[in-house]
């Protein structure tokens, strides 16, 4: 009985060990650190959110405030005065 409480108890422990599974829109940030640098338009962050793979893209001017949930979906483009992105990121 007592092999079979502790069985019961590590299972759910194990399933917890194994990897998630990447899910449809969700983010990759690193296919696009390429565009770093690049006048922000549009156009380039359409481009940002094909190669992420996520379906959110928020552009947000560098020193604006935004919001700070996560989502695995979305990608945050930051640009500069000169319009340049900075930052591309998953969340």
């Amino acid at each position: 009985m007592r092999a079979h409480t502790l069985t019961l108890v590590a299972l759910p422990l194990l399933a917890a060990c194994t990897s998630v599974p990447e899910q449809p829109g969700q983010c990759d940030a690193a296919p696009a650190q390429s565009l770093l640098g690049e006048p922000y338009t549009e156009a380039l962050g359409a481009k940002v959110q094909e190669l992420t793979g996520s379906t959110i893209l928020r552009p947000v001017h560098e020193g604006d405030p935004v919001t700070e949930d996560y989502r695995l979906d979305r990608v945050t483009v930051v640009w500069n005065d000169g319009r340049k992105v900075v930052k591309i990121s998953c969340g």
